[in-house]
C-alpha cells in the first residue's frame, strides 16, 4: 500500500521536474492569452473606427469651409453690384435734381420774360405820354402779381393788423389813437411777402405805440416817517 501512495507522487514530481504543467493551469494561461488577444483586436478595431470616423471629419469640415468660401465669395460679388448699383442711382438723382432746378429757373425767368418787354415798352413811350407810362406801369404790376400768384405767394397783411415780429419789421412808431390803438399797424412802407406759411420777405411797417404818462402825472410816493427804535 504505501508502494502504491508513493507511484503517484514520484510521476507528480517527475512531471513538475521535467517541465510538464498540469493541464488546469495550461488551460488558465490560454483563456488569458485568447482574452488579451481579443482585447488588442478590440483596441485595434476601436482605433481604426475613430481613425475612420476622424478621416471622415476632416473630410466633411474641409467640405463645410469650402461652401462657406463659395458663399462668401458669392455675397461679396452681390455686395458689389449692389455697391454700384446705389452708385448709379445716386449719380441719376443727382442728375435728375439739377435738371429739375434748372427747368424750375427756366420757367421762372420765362414768366418775368413779358414783364421785362413791357418795361421796355414804358420807357420808350416815357417822353411821349405820361399817362401811357402809368398805365403801362400799372399793367407790369399786375403781371408780377398774377405771377406771384402762380408760384403760391402771398402778400403779408399789414395795415390795420396786429403788430407780428415773425412777419413784420418796425422801422419807426407813431402815437396810439382811438382808430389804432396800441401795437396797431398803421403804415406800409415795404410790402412783404410769404409762401405756404413761410416768410420770403418781412414787410417793413410803421406801428402805433401807447403814450407813456408823463412825469407830473406820475403819483408821488408819499416818504414814510422813521421808525424809532427804543433801545432796551
Amino acid at each position: 500500500m504505501e508502494t502504491r501512495d508513493q507511484r503517484p507522487t514520484s510521476e507528480a514530481q517527475r512531471a513538475e521536474h521535467a517541465g510538464v504543467m498540469p493541464e488546469e493551469e495550461t488551460t488558465d494561461e490560454r483563456d488569458s492569452t485568447t482574452t488579451q488577444e481579443s482585447a488588442a483586436a478590440s483596441d485595434d478595431g476601436a482605433a481604426a473606427e475613430a481613425a475612420e470616423q476622424q478621416g471622415l471629419t476632416l473630410e466633411a469640415l474641409q467640405e463645410q469651409l469650402a461652401q462657406q468660401c463659395r458663399k462668401s465669395e458669392e455675397y461679396f460679388d452681390q455686395l458689389q453690384h449692389l455697391q454700384a448699383d446705389f452708385q448709379t442711382y445716386r449719380r441719376r438723382m443727382t442728375q435728375e435734381r439739377l435738371e429739375a432746378t434748372s427747368r424750375g429757373k427756366e420757367d421762372v425767368l420765362r414768366a418775368l420774360i413779358p414783364a421785362l418787354n413791357n418795361f421796355r415798352l414804358a420807357l420808350q413811350h416815357v417822353d411821349q405820354d405820361a399817362n401811357a407810362v402809368r398805365q403801362g406801369v400799372q399793367m407790369i404790376w399786375q403781371q408780377f402779381e398774377g405771377f406771384l400768384r402762380d408760384q403760391k405767394v402771398e402778400p403779408i397783411p399789414t395795415v390795420g393788423q396786429a403788430f407780428d415780429p415773425a412777419y413784420h419789421e418796425v422801422l419807426s412808431t407813431v402815437p396810439a389813437t382811438a382808430e389804432t390803438p396800441a401795437n396797431t399797424i398803421v403804415t406800409e412802407v415795404k410790402a412783404g411777402y410769404r409762401i405756404d406759411g413761410r416768410m420770403l420777405a418781412p414787410a417793413q411797417v410803421i406801428v402805433a405805440r401807447a403814450e407813456e404818462p408823463a412825469a407830473q402825472d406820475m403819483p408821488v410816493m408819499s416818504e414814510a416817517p422813521p421808525v424809532e427804535v427804543s433801545g432796551s
